[in-house]
């Protein structure tokens, strides 16, 4: 087990800087509140972590201090927690990026527009725009990213900025001809990014069911799953997919004529969207299913069967749908979940709160975790979303001034625009992990 090994390493490490007391080497950093991300807020907790950022221990003031007199300290008011992980963003769209209007179809042409309005900048300028959305996204406290993109544009913003993740290279095509002709495109990009930045783990990933011929999914998955790597789809986004598989409806080809994919061989496959990702080999741990707005019970009892992490983007599906995903049902079944932007320089905790404002029946601890260790597992960056012994998620500080609250989680999500700054910044993940 990854984690178990991560333990291993940071107890190893532990035990020698322990046995040559170098304060240099070691930090301890308490609150009143410390949120480990994947279990319970830690009342005077406290965090230690190593000069390069690994997490060697997480606990109680009381458990820690005297063990560490001899180390570095600083005491913070508020609370510690983990780097905040965006598992589905668009960082690629720049970082004046605003899509307000409502509707699948407005949306969709004013994504259109907004990239070819990017394309036809000058190299500087685009460059320019998107470096801001991924310096926005590192100030809002977010460690890791699932970068959803065709272009590939903001790889080099992330590097430089040291936002970390997976880029998932979408592939679209209604026929095998034409999706061959867009792997060709997307080989040219890879290769255009030489070398290729350490902590970018690149994808590629069918766009969707209802863009991408079935043969050329089945393929992009199980290159994937071979290699032991994670990848993405979208799925369930709309009501006019299923309209689209099950019956290949006029409302459901108006949508796809808006994204400008051509079903060439298109052909009816039923109206649940799951069971047809299923028969192409696509129902796994290993596929992060985006979205998901429109599934039914039963395809999430489907999805939690085999243990699919599901990925929502609340505030782009209102806008899109004007609906949100089945979240009760979603944690009724036991699925696995995280979240997204679906945008540019937007922070995953305004996500977390809009979940909070509209399901307050939930607790707020789970909707946390769900922008960070939900993502990090999501996405297969094992060293990211916890302050588990091991790991190096990042450590961030939200400021809540004299104010203590008994509910640190929930707190965090009705602040509004919490004072959320770095303490310590994450250190890429391991290339060769799924």
């Amino acid at each position: 087990m990854i984690r178990d090994r991560l333990r291993r390493l940071a107890a190893e490490a532990l035990s020698r800087i322990e046995e040559e007391r170098d304060a240099s080497q070691l930090r301890v950093l308490t609150a009143p509140w410390v949120l480990p991300g994947n279990s319970a807020p830690i009342r005077d907790g406290a965090a230690v972590v190593d000069s390069n950022g690994v997490i060697l221990d997480c606990g109680t003031q009381a458990d820690l201090l005297p063990r560490f007199r001899w180390a570095q300290r600083a005491d913070l008011n508020g609370m510690l927690l983990p780097g905040f992980v965006n598992a589905h963003a668009h960082l690629e769209l720049g970082g004046d990026a605003d899509i307000p209007e409502r509707g699948l179809r407005r949306r969709l042409r004013a994504m259109r527009d907004l990239r070819k309005e990017t394309e036809d900048l000058d190299p500087d300028s685009r460059e320019a725009r998107i470096r801001s959305a991924v310096r926005n996204s590192v100030a809002a406290g977010t460690a890791g990213v699932g970068e959803v993109t065709d272009s590939l544009r903001a790889v080099r913003s992330m590097s430089r900025e040291g936002l970390y993740g997976v880029v998932f290279h979408e592939i679209s095509g209604g026929s095998k001809r034409k999706a061959a002709k867009a792997l060709a495109a997307a080989a040219v990009q890879r290769a255009g990014i030489v070398p290729w930045p350490d902590g970018i783990r690149y994808r590629l990933a069918p766009h969707s069911l209802h863009s991408t011929a079935g043969t050329v999914v089945r393929e992009l998955l199980a290159l994937a799953l071979e290699a032991g790597a994670t990848t993405a789809m979208r799925l369930a986004e709309v009501e006019h997919e299923h309209d689209l598989l099950g019956l290949g409806g006029d409302a459901a080809r108006a949508v796809v004529d808006t994204l400008g994919t051509l079903l060439d061989e298109h052909r009816t496959v039923g109206p649940d969207p799951l069971a047809y990702l299923e028969s192409l080999g696509g129902l796994n741990e290993q596929v992060m299913l985006l979205h998901m707005t429109t599934a039914s019970r039963a395809m999430v009892r489907h999805a939690s069967s085999a243990g699919a992490p599901l990925v929502l983007t609340p505030r782009a599906d209102l806008l899109e749908t004007d609906r949100r995903a089945p979240l009760v049902s979603f944690l009724e079944e036991g699925c696995r979940i995280a979240l997204g932007t679906a945008g540019a320089g937007d922070s995953v905790l305004r996500e977390a709160a809009e979940l909070h404002a509209a399901y307050p029946e939930i607790p707020s601890l789970v909707l946390l975790e769900a922008a960070t260790d939900g993502g990090a597992q999501a996405l297969g960056l094992h060293s990211m979303g916890s302050l588990q012994p091991g790991k190096s998620p990042g450590i961030l500080h939200a400021d809540t001034g004299r104010h203590v609250p008994d509910d640190p989680a929930g707190w965090l999500l009705r602040a509004g625009e919490p004072d959320v700054s770095w303490l310590v910044r994450p250190a890429p993940p391991a290339a060769h992990a799924a």
